[in-house]
């Protein structure tokens, strides 16, 4: 992932308003900053989010390190809310750059965190979808670069609206985190188009159709049921559709859902 710097005002100033930003003061030549790099590189992508990192070439940007009194490098800064609120100078170890940053990030910004998902854990599991789009959509608010926020609130559109859920990964159509999530609204999408034809006087083909009607109406165990009985008898059906259908909803549902713990052992077998 690419963190260095390519506009102050927006990367710096203005997401520092909702998110702290770490700035690593380092040069080509400087050989702690070689070392210092790929570690608070490695810590930043294991953030999720929480933090942002922002690496700040002192070669290329001579006047913004002036700004901030650079003497000496690899030198490493906090800013949150458009202020300096910690730093340290020099290549620490791993552990130690975790303790400065578990001092110095906000906690308020965890325990808010925290808070909100546990509310959306709550809103999952008594299955109210409008208040599990809120807290899913405050969530990638706050974390923008959080694949996990912005998956589930793809899938969250899901059966009822997979453009809703396309817009949410556009950009996103090259990054091989998504590719389950572009596959999954792929399928889906195609289900709710089956679901809507006409009969079928082909008694496997219209037993798949009536599955798929079961997906649009959240009817998923039910559904996978079908699905699996197809799998088992007529795996060629629609190239191999009902082992796709069954792929998309164990995405659609997580692995915690119980249709999923109860259904994804007899699919296994059923491949294998």
């Amino acid at each position: 992932m690419d963190y260095e710097l390519k506009d102050f005002r927006s990367e710096v100033v203005e997401q520092s308003k909702t998110t702290p930003v770490v700035l690593d003061f380092w040069a080509e030549w400087c050989g702690p900053c070689r070392v210092l790099g790929p570690v608070i590189e490695k810590l930043a992508a294991e953030a999720a989010g929480q933090w942002k990192l922002v690496k700040i070439n002192t070669e290329v940007h001579q006047q913004l390190a002036a700004q901030f009194g650079i003497r000496s490098i690899p030198s490493v800064k906090m800013v949150y809310n458009g202020e300096l609120v910690a730093e340290f100078a020099g290549a620490l170890p791993e552990a130690q750059i975790r303790q400065w940053l578990k001092e110095n990030l906000p906690a308020s910004q965890d325990d808010d965190t925290l808070a909100h998902e546990e509310l959306l854990d709550q809103a999952i599991a008594s299955g109210n979808r409008t208040e599990t789009h809120r807290l899913l959509e405050y969530l990638v608010g706050k974390q923008p670069e959080n694949a996990a926020f912005i998956s589930a609130l793809a899938m969250s559109w899901l059966p009822d609206d997979p453009e809703k859920s396309r817009q949410i990964l556009a950009g996103h159509e090259h990054d091989s985190k998504y590719e389950i999530q572009f596959q999954t609204i792929d399928t889906v999408a195609w289900l709710a188009k089956l679901a809507a034809e006409a009969p079928d006087e082909v008694p496997m083909q219209e037993a798949f159709k009536q599955s798929a009607r079961q997906v649009v109406s959240h009817r998923y165990e039910e559904a996978l049921k079908g699905f699996l009985h197809i799998l088992g008898t007529d795996r060629a059906l629609y190239e191999d559709g009902a082992r796709k259908a069954c792929v998309a909803l164990f995405t659609l549902l997580g692995e915690n859902h119980p249709v999923t713990k109860s259904y994804r052992r007899r699919f296994s077998m059923l491949l294998y």
